[in-house]
């Protein structure tokens, strides 16, 4: 599991592994990062360009069941998995990345992006909630350490997480 004491902002990757590899990195206010289409990319490249961006809470999937690659990667970070209750169709993937027709190059790139949106759209109700908890308590700044807790951690209650980080720093 990649995972330091000075963490790094949390993001999103949608993935669609294969003979050409497309990722899609997000940050948690849905803003794409980066769009990549590599051929024959080996897990430790995928994982290597992935980490230069932050670190990703969700690694994301268009079909169910996520592809081992998938599976192998998340377990690398130990971020939760995202994946759809049924496989997403082609027509679904470009409607949902209508709006980014310029930023993708193939279709590798757009599978992946539409799965990191779908990811993030799933999720964003619960990052709006941390974002308006995390303004209440006045540690704005310790928004994606709170994203990173509420999603990897054993409870999705905002509050006590915040009660925590907060006594610990005390």
């Amino acid at each position: 599991m990649i995972r330091g004491a000075n963490l790094a902002r949390a993001i999103i990757a949608g993935l669609d592994p294969g003979t050409t590899t497309g990722i899609a990195i997000l940050d948690t206010k849905g803003n794409i990062l980066a769009l990549l289409s590599k051929r024959y990319a080996k897990k430790e490249e995928i994982v290597k360009y992935i980490s230069e961006f932050g670190d990703p809470i969700i690694i994301a999937s268009d079909v169910n069941p996520p592809p081992k690659t998938i599976q192998k990667i998340a377990r690398v970070f130990g971020s939760k998995i995202y994946y759809p209750e049924i496989s997403l169709s082609n027509i679904e993937k470009k409607k949902i990345v209508s709006g980014f027709k310029k930023e993708i190059k193939g279709y590798h790139q757009k599978d992946a992006l539409a799965t990191g949106i779908k990811a993030f759209k799933s999720y964003r109700e619960l990052f709006n909630k941390i974002k308006d908890a995390a303004s209440k308590f006045k540690i704005e700044e310790e928004f994606d350490e709170i994203v990173r807790r509420v999603l990897l951690g054993k409870t999705q209650n905002i509050a006590d997480v915040i009660r925590k980080m907060k006594n610990l720093k005390k």
